[in-house]
């Protein structure tokens, strides 16, 4: 035989026993760069069709242990993980991270304190996981650069100009491709180096066509805006939850971000109504501006809808153009923020003075009433600093044409949770538990004060009070459920502040130069302030020290409160209860017939 060819059967038959092993893992640096596997003292570069995930296969007798390494393209090695790697099957499936653990991280959720009126999600369009975090690279247009460096305009007019991009969003499981653009959102948060992103897809990934990426930038804890997203859902608000995203734009990476749902008729549609075919109803933004205002009310001022659009207090977000009677009535699209106001003007005028029981089911005839009570609960508890009950902001009311009744959809949650002293909080804020909202100049609480004065109304709120303190709002529920979110995010806490430096952009916005021992402390007991002194960032309480004492002085004020039976019935009390009645009525048939 030709010592060549058998020389060369030999290398096949060794390929034919050696195991193939798959690499799969998304790079978390610029596109300048590649990643390798290193094994057994070799190196093998893998491969990239879609940055920033690169694949691979080896083919090896054995491969136990192994480490990425991020390259330059002409091979050289430039830095190596700090962790070491075991090979399995189940991580050869699964999208890998740079320099991040492959774990499975058992996030828990807040109790369940009360069942949502609403349907939460649809089978195309499912909550995001509460256990991953995802990866999100995208590849913008020039208008990006301009961006990143002039988030405001002359005047400090926002730029909302959005840039043309390409997005790889990458789970541990999956991998989404898609165009779309990009485009900075809020107006506080832009005052950040690290600005916040909305995203806008052609093509649906996991059922969405549009989501905001939500920068953390005030936050040593990364947590809060989650925090308070949780405690809504667990009250039964309707709320846009997130995920944590890892963020990277053209070769700058951003940082880790909270990714959420966009306030749209998606949404709405699978939130309220099961299903992105259903009829969504008209939705307005509650736009107040504080300190100067003007500030959103809730006063009726006439039937004529340029009254309110020159208020500049109220923004048309979703119009229903299949709402006959609003058609009919031709209001630009206010017909019904209008026929809101009226209709609880009415009401003021009828009960007002008398406050008799027979205004509740009155109210109710329009307004979801119980999850207002709901809103307002959380908002006390967490201190809202920039939303509803304070300055009347950061709010949505939507009319669910479904049911025909108003509803309010709270979001935006950067200043919730801190216990920082505010202008508007009175001297002995953190004690009050309902008179904890103070005097806003140019403000008049004409909604919250009125069905407030109602004792069968405010009864209602202290019962949601106080069932929310002992179900969820307390150290005991916090505890656990703080500590596994942090886990899931603590790799990746000091490398989202150390980035902070390194971003390439001109724009001179502030700064929060947190680290990891800040996140661990203020995660309990830890104090932490801001650099620059914008009281707005300090964190004067540690999350679960906040939570104690809040706990502490609001079950004081609930402390003769009765939560009544039908209130203890949530879906997972209520399997116990159902478990709990038949093992009583299987011992009444022992007893009958043994």
């Amino acid at each position: 035989m030709n010592i060549k060819l058998f020389v060369s059967t030999l290398s096949l038959l060794s390929l034919s026993y050696a195991n193939v092993y798959k690499f799969n893992v998304v790079s978390l640096s610029g596109s300048n760069n590649i990643i390798g596997v290193k094994y057994n003292n070799q190196l093998t570069q893998l491969s990239t069709s879609a940055f920033p995930l690169f694949t691979g296969v080896v083919n090896a007798d054995k491969i136990d242990n192994y480490k990425y390494v991020v390259m330059e393209k002409d091979g050289k090695v430039i830095e190596e993980e700090s962790i070491n790697r075991v090979y399995s099957e189940s991580n050869s499936i699964i999208n890998e991270v740079y320099n991040r653990t492959t774990k499975t991280v058992d996030v828990i959720d807040l109790p369940k304190v009360f069942n949502s009126e609403y349907k939460n999600n649809s089978e195309k369009y499912p909550d995001f996981p509460l256990n991953e975090i995802f990866n999100i690279y995208a590849k913008c247009d020039n208008t990006y650069d301009t961006l990143k460096n002039q988030p405001f305009l002359e005047d400090k007019k926002r730029n909302d100009v959005p840039t043309n991009c390409t997005f790889n969003i990458i789970t541990p499981n999956e991998h989404y491709l898609t165009t779309g653009s990009a485009h900075i959102i809020g107006y506080g948060s832009r005052l950040y180096k690290k600005v916040s992103w909305g995203l806008k897809f052609d093509s649906k990934i996991m059922g969405r066509k549009a989501v905001k990426i939500r920068a953390l930038a005030n936050d040593p804890t990364l947590m809060r805006e989650k925090i308070s997203a949780d405690l809504y859902n667990s009250v039964g608000v309707p709320v846009q939850r997130g995920v944590y995203a890892r963020v990277m734009i053209n070769d700058d990476v951003w940082g880790l971000y909270y990714l959420i749902d966009s306030l749209n008729k998606r949404w709405l549609s699978s939130y309220f109504h099961g299903g992105e075919k259903s009829k969504v109803g008209t939705n307005y933004i509650l736009v107040s501006t504080h300190p100067t205002g003007p500030y959103a009310d809730l006063k009726y001022i006439g039937d004529d809808s340029l009254s309110y659009i020159e208020k500049g207090t109220y923004g048309l977000d979703e119009d229903d153009t299949d709402d006959l009677e609003a058609i009919k009535n031709n209001q630009n699209g206010y017909y019904r923020l209008i026929n809101f106001t009226k209709m609880f003007n009415d009401w003021i005028l009828k009960y007002g003075q008398n406050k008799s029981e027979e205004a509740i089911p009155e109210l109710e005839k329009f307004l979801d009433l119980e999850s207002t009570l709901k809103l307002l609960a959380i908002e006390t508890l967490t201190l809202a600093r920039d939303n509803f009950w304070l300055v009347m902001s950061n709010t949505a009311l939507y009319y669910n044409k479904e049911i025909n009744k108003y509803v309010f959809i709270p979001f935006d949650f950067d200043e919730l949770m801190k216990g920082s002293k505010s202008d508007y909080f009175p001297d002995n804020y953190m004690d009050e538990c309902i008179k904890w909202a103070g005097e806003v100049s140019g403000l008049e609480r004409h909604f919250i004060d009125n069905i407030l004065s109602f004792p069968k109304i405010l009864e209602r709120y202290n019962i949601i009070l106080a069932k929310t303190l002992r179900d969820a709002f307390n150290v005991k529920a916090f505890t656990p459920y703080i500590e596994s979110v942090a886990n899931l995010i603590r790799e990746d806490v000091q490398w989202n502040f150390d980035l902070l430096d390194k971003l390439p952009t001109t724009y001179d916005g502030y700064t929060n130069h947190y680290t990891l021992q800040n996140f661990e402390d203020n995660l309990k007991n830890g104090k932490v302030e801001y650099f620059k002194g914008v009281i707005a960032d300090n964190n004067p309480y540690g999350i679960l020290e906040y939570v104690g004492i809040r706990e502490g002085k609001c079950k004081a004020y609930t402390k003769d409160v009765k939560i009544p039976i039908e209130d203890e019935i949530t879906t997972s009390n209520a399997i116990s209860l159902k478990i709990s009645i038949t093992l009583i009525i299987s011992q009444i048939i022992l007893l009958l017939f043994f």
